[in-house]
């Protein structure tokens, strides 16, 4: 009897419940849930506390129609020639498909709002939710997908000022990391070359490191930074760029292990030795980084729990009706240390 007097009561909560609660008004709190970014994260996390709490669940009307539970996923990639990737795809399909959803892959960018309307039949009418591996910081559609109501987690790279599910590692931590152990290997002049300036991969991994390096006194002159894209032909072109100037860099950041790839390829074009005359570090730390051939040194992130973490997360999503709080987990990092980087000579 208690149970069925909870359910009839949490039926009839509506908005103006919520917002007396609150104080703030109906349309404030209409607003907060839809995710509309005029809200502040304060504001907008207070509402949705308060509607779970009493038990509010948002109307049909205002979000997208829904067909019966499709239990399947979407899975957002820009590209696929990043093997970090493919094992994150691998990954996430085993761990859904312990939950009982099946995944369908979707590669594209998703920088422009234009190109959603192609995807909007399939998110609208089959699919359950959408984990997006491939988020830039100023995407649109992570902020569009959250006010249509679909149940979403970001994993790898986060999104500013928008309150979603997100997986990732702590990025700033380890461009400090990678910035250190060069540093102790006697490294001054060191080259950045990053993915996109618009990821927060890219960005928060050169901040942790130039910031961290400012602290500790090495001079910004001695310090190059670019910004490209996440290929080994881009890691490459920017390399032999790099080695070409008068005082060339004794260590290379890359931003991830494909950009190094790129790095180590060029260094050898041009018969300099790594790590003897060149030290070089990456980032995902890669099946083919630990290769003989190889030999990479990077900061390892853990692929396998945050596509777990990732899975978890959005079927939680699902389950709550979107009403719970957005989650944060931030997973460990772990520098591998292999041949490619050395005492500076």
């Amino acid at each position: 009897m208690q149970k069925h007097l909870h359910a009839t009561r949490a039926a009839k909560v509506k908005l103006e419940d919520v917002a007396e609660r609150l104080g703030i008004s109906i349309s404030t709190v209409s607003r907060s849930l839809a995710g509309h970014p005029a809200i502040s994260d304060e504001t907008r996390n207070a509402v949705r506390e308060v509607a779970a709490e009493l038990g509010y669940r948002m109307p049909l009307q205002g979000r997208r129609a829904r067909k019966p539970a499709t239990r399947l996923i979407g899975v957002v990639v820009g590209a696929l020639h990043n093997r970090f990737m493919t094992l994150l795809l691998t990954h996430l399909h085993d761990a859904l498909q312990e939950f009982g959803y099946q995944i369908t892959l979707m590669i594209d960018p998703m920088n422009d709002p234009g190109n959603l309307l192609a995807f909007r039949p399939l998110i609208d009418g089959y699919l359950d939710g959408l984990i997006f591996a491939t988020a830039t910081l100023d995407s649109p559609v992570v902020a569009e997908m959250q006010r249509r109501g679909v149940p979403l987690v970001l994993v790898v790279r986060s999104v500013d000022d928008v309150a979603v599910d997100t997986v990732e590692i702590d990025n700033v931590h380890a461009g400090a990391v990678a910035a250190e152990h060069l540093y102790q290997l006697g490294h001054r002049k060191i080259g950045f070359i990053m993915g996109p300036s618009n990821t927060s991969t890219s960005r928060d991994r050169a901040r942790g490191a130039l910031d961290w390096l400012k602290e500790i006194g090495v001079s910004s002159d001695s310090l190059s930074v670019v910004w490209t894209d996440y290929t080994s032909e881009a890691g490459y072109s920017s390399t032999m760029a790099m080695l070409g100037k008068s005082e060339p860099v004794t260590a290379i950041v890359a931003g991830n292990d494909t950009i190094a790839l790129g790095v180590l390829e060029a260094a050898n074009r041009r018969g300099i030795r790594v790590p003897g005359e060149l030290s070089i570090i990456g980032f995902d730390d890669m099946p083919l980084a630990g290769s003989p051939l190889i030999g990479l040194t990077s900061i390892r992130q853990p692929v396998e729990a945050m596509a777990r973490t990732a899975a978890h997360r959005l079927v939680e999503r699902i389950r709550a009706s979107g009403m719970s709080a957005p989650s944060h987990d931030v997973l460990p990092i772990q520098l591998v240390r292999r041949e490619s980087t050395g005492q500076r000579s």
